[in-house]
């Protein structure tokens, strides 16, 4: 990478930026979620937005084998429908609103509709009502996603090939498969891969010397934290990232006080900052909602920049 340090930043499709903010040195590329729904044409919103961030780099980030709804749901009474196919061992735990929150999943329907209820020892009155496009994890060894990539995945790649456009952040690899299915698709991808899960951190171990010369990492920590089977590895997992691929991003969870500019950002999370420097990592992640706030983005770019200067 041409700097030393870089800051990718996230969008939605429709999303806009200030031109002085995207003027920023330290800004390598925008990511874009494409897991915020919209209406019109994949392509033509691609182009648009590549035309509007020009001449910084568009990533596009395919969800892959995350779990996420497909129909909005109200729980007790409605299955929770997944975007995947999945066998899992039942009754087992599915978590949702970034790991805060569990249901027990007592049975599986067709394969993609989850029957759900409220864990015995909890309090409960009322309903829970989810969102179309809501994430879930299931952090079970016994889970298995039928396929990788979605269909929405396999037309983004499509439309990003028509525009010349060939980067992408994969969610949850886990396997050399993976790859391959991008590269089946578009033979000149550009990949970064997002670590998510035991499994993805077994591929990390066994599998990524493989692919290194052409393949980098992602410490995608928001998932992988929830994925662990013990909340500590989430140390070790970024050791061993960052050791792996010295150019590996990571992401999740950054400054997120900044969301709230009225309040003294945490002290927490400018230390946390610092320790993932000390670690080796040179290429940050700005999650969705930092990135939405144009002031808070602004302050937590400047914020990055005096770390830089004073601190490494």
């Amino acid at each position: 990478m041409k700097n030393k340090y870089n800051i990718f930043l996230s969008a939605d499709p429709l999303q806009r930026f200030e031109r002085k903010l995207l003027a920023h040195p330290l800004i390598k590329g925008i990511r874009i979620n494409t897991g915020a729904a919209f209406s019109g044409d994949k392509k033509s919103v691609v182009n648009q937005f590549k035309t509007d961030i020009y001449p910084l780099e568009v990533w596009i980030d395919l969800k892959c084998r995350e779990l996420r709804l497909i129909e909005e749901a109200t729980i007790p009474q409605d299955p929770l429908v997944l975007n995947h196919s999945i066998s899992v061992k039942t009754p087992c735990g599915v978590y949702y609103n970034e790991g805060k929150e569990f249901l027990i999943i007592d049975q599986i329907i067709d394969g993609n509709k989850l029957k759900i209820r409220q864990p015995k020892n909890k309090e409960f009155s009322g309903v829970i009502r989810f969102g179309k496009g809501t994430s879930l994890n299931i952090p079970e060894p016994s889970l298995k996603v039928e396929e990788f990539l979605t269909r929405s995945d396999k037309d983004y790649v499509h439309a990003a090939k028509d525009l010349d456009i060939h980067n992408y952040f994969l969610s949850y690899v886990e396997k050399p498969k993976d790859l391959y299915s991008i590269l089946d698709l578009d033979p000149e991808a550009q990949i970064f891969a997002k670590i998510e899960s035991e499994r993805g951190l077994d591929f990390v171990k066994n599998d990524f010397e493989d692919f290194k010369e052409s393949v980098h990492l992602i410490a995608a920590r928001a998932d992988l934290y929830i994925e662990l089977a013990q909340l500590h590895h989430i140390l070790n997992s970024l050791k061993l990232i960052i050791k792996k691929d010295p150019d590996a991003i990571v992401a999740s969870r950054l400054l997120l006080s900044f969301l709230n500019l009225e309040k003294i950002p945490l002290c927490a999370d400018i230390c946390d900052v610092g320790y993932l420097l000390e670690l080796g990592f040179k290429n940050f992640l700005f999650c969705d909602d930092l990135c939405k706030n144009q002031e808070s983005l602004a302050a937590s770019l400047g914020l990055m920049e005096q770390i830089l200067i004073n601190y490494v």
